[in-house]
């Protein structure tokens, strides 16, 4: 396991434990269809109804972000630590069209901890791969979730 340390957490334990086996291995995440029904659920959440949804329209280059659901590989947390989303940078290689089918990778690239104001936190940073059936990345996002203690049980009673 390798975890990055901001020099000040030196001599604590690491909120976050990545098996060896996981760091930097892509993993497979399936394969999704884009549907009509897809696309007009996107046009709902982005108040653009008047997106096309006919089998080969081009979609907008953010239609990617409805491949990510969830922060996958899963990293499991210790009880008492919570994970929030912490953004993401998303490069754009290709569009995706109603009625072509994609495939969703993905793998834990880099972890660090680093110290603030608030204590400790722990970034963990993804790459996500989504390619076209012939294989042609369309795009590369990186996503970052951070991970921090949830707060002191005894606190919230006072």
């Amino acid at each position: 396991m390798t975890i990055l340390r901001d020099e000040r957490l030196r001599g604590t334990e690491p909120q976050v434990r990545v098996p060896d086996d996981l760091l930097g291995r892509e993993v497979d995440l399936g394969e999704t269809t884009v549907t009509p029904a897809m696309v007009d659920q996107y046009a709902a959440a982005v108040g653009s109804p008047e997106l096309p949804a006919d089998f080969g329209a081009e979609l907008p280059a953010l239609f990617c972000l409805t491949l990510r659901h969830t922060f996958e590989p899963a990293l499991p947390l210790p009880p008492g630590v919570f994970g929030l989303y912490g953004g993401h940078d998303i490069e754009f290689l290709g569009r995706m069209r109603v009625g072509e089918t994609y495939r969703t990778s993905a793998r834990i690239a880099e972890v660090y901890e680093k110290s603030g104001r608030s204590g400790a936190i722990t970034v963990v940073v993804r790459e996500v791969f989504i390619r076209d059936g012939a294989g042609q990345l369309l795009a590369h996002i990186t996503e970052r979730q951070v991970v921090r203690p949830g707060p002191n049980p005894e606190a919230l009673e006072s």
